[in-house]
């Protein structure tokens, strides 16, 4: 059997739980083995994570969380980062006693958070945006007017130029990709994000206490700020940290390079390194 029919073959099922504060937390598991709880980034769903997880599914439990807003998973009431930590530590419930965590970007930040008030027994991390090097929605005024205004079309192109700090080829590569229209129907949801990150400490100090095995993955294309310069001034601080970069790549290696990063994941789940 190829590696696509496999993957084809693969079982998915969709589950929910409810957070902290009642607010229900889709996800998708697949797979079978030591559960993994993957949580997305910023302006995406579970599904950034779900190449990776099918090529871990032969040997993982693997469960794909929707954070609150998106696809299954309700917005709740009034948002905060407490609130996304409660419902990473939920489905970690779910997922069992002993639960590994990988998160990418915004959701790394979140992981990072849920770690501080629960130790994974292992945490991946791939660049979580935090503010080291200055503001990350330095143009948010003119992206939430661009939401209000109902432009998505226009906030996503702010936030891909701004925020994001990709190139216009790339941006004009993006509008007309498949992904364009998912893009735009979760604008809304990066403007709570992006307020939250920047009232974010600027000292990385706190995630000492995150004393458990980790691996932080670095983009080498990835852009210098808010997502190497984050990484670089994380990895000192974390006690237990293996950092790997990915050579040729950037921020979104895991659905450009799944193999990649499922192979890397692989290897640190299974006590290679860290």
């Amino acid at each position: 059997m190829t590696p696509a029919q496999l993957e084809g073959a693969i079982e998915v099922h969709e589950g929910s739980v409810h957070s902290a504060d009642g607010t229900r937390i889709g996800f998708h598991r697949l797979g079978a083995g030591p559960a993994i709880v993957f949580v997305h980034g910023s302006i995406s769903t579970h599904a950034d994570w779900m190449h990776v997880a099918r090529l871990l599914a032969p040997r993982f439990t693997c469960y794909c969380m929707d954070r609150r807003g998106r696809n299954r998973s309700a917005a709740g009431g009034a948002y905060s980062l407490e609130r996304e930590y409660e419902d990473i530590l939920a489905v970690l419930q779910a997922a069992g006693p002993g639960a590994f965590l990988v998160a990418h970007s915004f959701g790394a930040i979140c992981a990072l958070g849920a770690a501080l008030r629960q130790l994974p027994p292992r945490l991946g991390i791939f660049e979580p945006p935090l503010p080291i090097g200055g503001t990350v929605g330095g143009e948010i005024d003119s992206y939430r007017q661009a939401v209000e205004e109902g432009d998505n079309e226009l906030a996503i192109e702010i936030g891909l130029r701004h925020f994001s700090r990709i190139s216009e080829q790339e941006i004009a590569q993006i509008r007309h990709a498949r992904g364009w229209v998912r893009l735009c129907h979760l604008a809304p949801t990066w403007v709570r994000e992006l307020v939250a990150v920047d009232e974010l400490p600027r000292s990385v100090e706190r995630y000492r206490r995150v004393t458990c095995p980790t691996l932080m993955l670095v983009g080498e294309n990835s852009p210098e700020h808010p997502l190497r310069d984050a990484s670089r001034a994380l990895a000192p601080v974390l006690p237990n940290v293996r950092v790997e970069l990915l050579r040729g790549l950037d921020h979104s290696a895991m659905r450009r390079a799944p193999e990649v990063v499922a192979r890397l994941i692989d290897d640190f789940l299974s006590g290679g390194g860290g």
